[in-house]
């Protein structure tokens, strides 16, 4: 299981197994940190909550995917043990009534993997499809976060400020385009701001950044404080 080939990420459409991510227009300009992510099947089509009780299939809301981190599927204790199962059972492609992919049908264990990885991914999508959106309380992180959890992924609780922070720190860039978009605009900003603004605007873009990392900060801490199920999964 651990010695998995993943299919190729090819860009810009077709990230197999990854979480994508996009800067925001307007707010990532000011705070890069902050973008849309998306999750994908193990074909690479974006699923992404774009919306209230919508969600996006290859098609993601603001444009494609500046950076990505491909997962493991083998990390992910409820895929990995669901397709352990099914790769023991005789005809377990007959019962499922689904041929596997040209990209996975080599690898019969990457084959039955691919398979409950989307059946996973889709119930996510089900479930987020009855969600209203927030920005600060449930959005395309707490969507992405839900799937993971779902799945048992490194066996950690997942939500949005943890998903945020592994998106910036671990995630590649799509090519040099990928570095532009996410940080030109940033640097237009705080150029233009400062030469302007000098004091003022650092004041002002610092007291914003104080006040956004306290609240996701908090959201984080009470996040994991909490016992139920439906706290789990944001």
């Amino acid at each position: 299981m651990a010695g998995l080939q993943l299919p190729p990420v090819q860009p810009p459409k077709r990230f197999p197994f990854c979480i994508v991510w996009s800067p925001i227009p307007f707010i990532g300009w000011v705070l890069p940190f902050i973008g849309h992510v998306g999750i994908c099947t193990s074909e690479g089509v974006i699923l992404d909550f774009a919306g209230p009780f919508f969600i996006s299939i290859d098609s993601m809301a603001f444009g494609n995917p500046a950076r990505y981190l491909q997962l493991q599927p083998s990390k992910a204790a409820v895929v990995a043990q669901a397709a352990l199962q099914r790769s023991t059972e005789a005809g377990s492609t007959a019962e499922q009534g689904v041929a596997p992919s040209a990209d996975v049908s080599a690898d019969p264990m990457l084959a039955a993997v691919s398979r409950e990885w989307d059946q996973l991914l889709q119930q996510s999508a089900g479930a987020y499809q009855h969600h209203n959106y927030n920005f600060l309380g449930d959005n395309c992180h707490c969507f992405v976060s839900h799937f993971l959890n779902a799945a048992e992924y490194r066996a950690s609780r997942w939500n949005m400020v943890r998903l945020a922070s592994e998106m910036f720190l671990r995630a590649r860039y799509v090519a040099f385009g990928g570095v532009l978009k996410t940080w030109l605009p940033f640097c237009i900003v705080m150029t233009i701001g400062l030469y302007f603004g000098r004091l003022i605007f650092l004041y002002c873009w610092l007291g914003l950044l104080g006040l956004l990392g306290g609240y996701f900060c908090l959201y984080a801490l009470c996040s994991n404080g909490r016992a139920s199920e439906d706290a789990a999964i944001c």
